[in-house]
């Protein structure tokens, strides 16, 4: 049997087994949204924000030093934090698809002294830091809030505008709903693991959240359709012809971020790429099981067919 005809047997299954089980299989998403927004709120209780803000949210400076010395990035922070008298991050920056290092870019908080940071850096760096080597980018509180405000709103909007779109074109507030459902989870799933990895969160995040939502939506609509619309042929089939649909985009998508998260040293383009990633992972429990699984139950659909799924 060549790997195509086991491709497509398994799916069979996969399907087969999904109708008989999707009131059962829902729990599994909902217990993964019900650990991350647990943790989300744990993250709250802590820090006192939901996500950890990057300087383009909370304000702050960020200053990218070009240099090729391996130096510790905790020692850099240390060193720093200390004559600065606050919180400083450090990450490496490396070149695309090798370890070579290029530079260190480095966080610290608001009000923080420019020349005193230039010159610690040229001290614990042992050279000088100047225009020509590094790049300052300092974004006031003001100008911070102004932005996440903004991010706000636009999550607000993309989430009537999905249902809006859903309730236009299914005539159904259940489908509506469910498709608004999904998407929440997802993006609760996405910052729960970013809160746990300690990931700092921009504008660029809300962009690939954005990103993540129209993926979701495009996907739940696809489904929705053949699900409700099509009537040729059986369920099953109608699912197994989707899923297979649905499994080529995920490749398609992943192998595109992978090589945009393996292949660029651009802090945006990496954030949001990880983002897209975990995206995608976590589409497939709230797409395929939990919207999947509430639109069958909202037709009170019962596993009687026994037609094989065509391939």
């Amino acid at each position: 049997m060549g790997i195509r005809n086991k491709v497509s047997k398994t799916i069979d299954n996969v399907v087969e087994y999904y109708l008989k089980n999707y009131r059962k299989m829902i729990f599994i998403p909902i217990i993964f949204v019900i650990f991350f927004a647990s943790f989300i709120g744990y993250y709250y209780h802590v820090h006192g924000e939901l996500v950890n803000e990057g300087i383009s949210l909370a304000g702050g400076t960020n200053i990218i030093i070009s240099t090729n010395q391996s130096i510790s990035p905790t020692l850099i922070a240390s060193s720093l934090g200390t004559d600065l008298k606050q919180t400083v991050t450090v990450s490496v920056v490396k070149a695309p698809f090798t370890n070579t290092i290029t530079g260190y870019s480095i966080t610290v908080g608001k009000n923080v002294n420019t020349t005193l940071l230039e010159s610690s850096l040229s001290t614990i760096l042992k050279i000088p830091v100047n225009g020509k080597d590094s790049s300052v980018d300092y974004v006031s509180a003001t100008l911070a809030q102004s932005s996440l405000y903004s991010s706000f709103i636009l999550l607000g909007i993309a989430f009537i505008l999905v249902a809006a779109v859903s309730l236009f074109y299914f005539r159904s507030v259940w489908q509506a709903f469910s498709n608004v459902i999904s998407i929440i989870s997802d993006i609760i799933n996405i910052i729960g693991v970013l809160d746990i990895i300690g990931f700092s969160f921009s504008t660029a995040s809300i962009a690939g959240i954005l990103m993540i939502m129209g993926y979701s939506a495009d996907r739940n609509i696809i489904l929705a359709t053949n699900i409700l619309k099509r009537e040729e042929a059986s369920m099953r089939y109608r699912l197994t012809k989707t899923i297979k649909t649905s499994l080529t985009m995920d490749g398609a998508a992943l192998v595109t971020f992978l090589i945009l998260f393996l292949g660029t040293t651009n802090s945006t383009l990496h954030e949001i790429a990880i983002i897209l990633i975990i995206g995608v992972i976590f589409d497939d429990f709230t797409v395929w099981i939990l919207n999947g699984s509430t639109q069958l139950y909202g037709l009170k659909y019962k596993e009687v067919e026994k037609q094989p799924a065509k391939v």
